[in-house]
This record gives structure tokens, C-alpha cells and sequence, in this order.
């Protein structure tokens, strides 16, 4: 009887769907400012999670040069729009919302003659 349990029981941790699905897209860094760091949250709230840096990919200098790429690894939750919030080398922040990254493989970061964030998505 306790090994049918333990086998039930295993049958629905194995069954149950995940919470949360691995996605990703390309970052094109056209701030004209290196990025130290990369969080994204679903719009409209303030849940950041960082990107998800491979332990071998991390460089002593792991800025993202202006004109650059690099690939953004986050669990996506049940919406496809994001913000993405990049810290920069100067210590300054910015932040880019609306971003559908089900729709979009490839996230070009700039500031527009403004000054504000802008981006584009294909």
C-alpha cells in the first residue's frame, strides 16, 4: 500500500505542469552606454528577476558594449508583455516597458532624441 502512495504521489509531481517556462530573446544594446546588469518583470509590477547568466559565460568584465548583443534568459510567467530594466556601467538605470516577448525574438534598447527610453522588437 505505501509503495502505490509513493507511486501516486510521484505520478502527480511528474504530471503537474510547471509555473513557469524558460524563454529568451536577444538584447541589441544601442543605449550608447555598457550594461552591467539585465532584470526584466512583468509590466506593471516590480517583480525582478535578473537574467539567467550560465556560471561559465561570467566574465570578469561582463559588460555589454554599446552596439553589442546578448541573449536574456527568464522564466516567463502567463503574459507576454515585459519590462526590462538594464543597469549600466555609469551607475545609472533605465527602464524599457511593454516589451511583448512572445512575439519578438530580437529587443533593440536606445534612448530617443528625448532622452526617454525607446525600443524596437522583431
Amino acid at each position: 500500500m505505501l509503495k502505490l502512495g509513493l507511486a501516486a504521489a510521484a505520478a502527480i509531481v511528474i504530471a503537474a505542469p510547471a509555473m513557469a517556462d524558460e524563454w529568451d530573446f536577444v538584447l541589441i544594446n544601442n543605449s550608447g552606454k555598457a550594461i552591467k546588469t539585465v532584470e526584466i518583470a512583468p509590466t506593471g509590477t516590480t517583480t525582478w528577476q535578473p537574467n539567467k547568466v550560465d556560471p561559465e559565460f561570467k566574465k570578469a568584465d561582463a559588460t555589454v558594449k554599446p552596439g553589442a548583443r546578448m541573449t536574456v534568459h527568464f522564466d516567463k510567467g502567463a503574459g507576454c508583455k515585459y519590462d526590462v530594466k538594464l543597469s549600466f556601467a555609469d551607475n545609472s538605470d533605465g527602464v524599457w516597458t511593454g516589451i511583448n516577448v512572445c512575439d519578438n525574438s530580437y529587443i533593440t534598447v536606445k534612448y530617443n532624441a528625448a532622452g526617454a527610453p525607446a525600443f524596437t522588437a522583431n
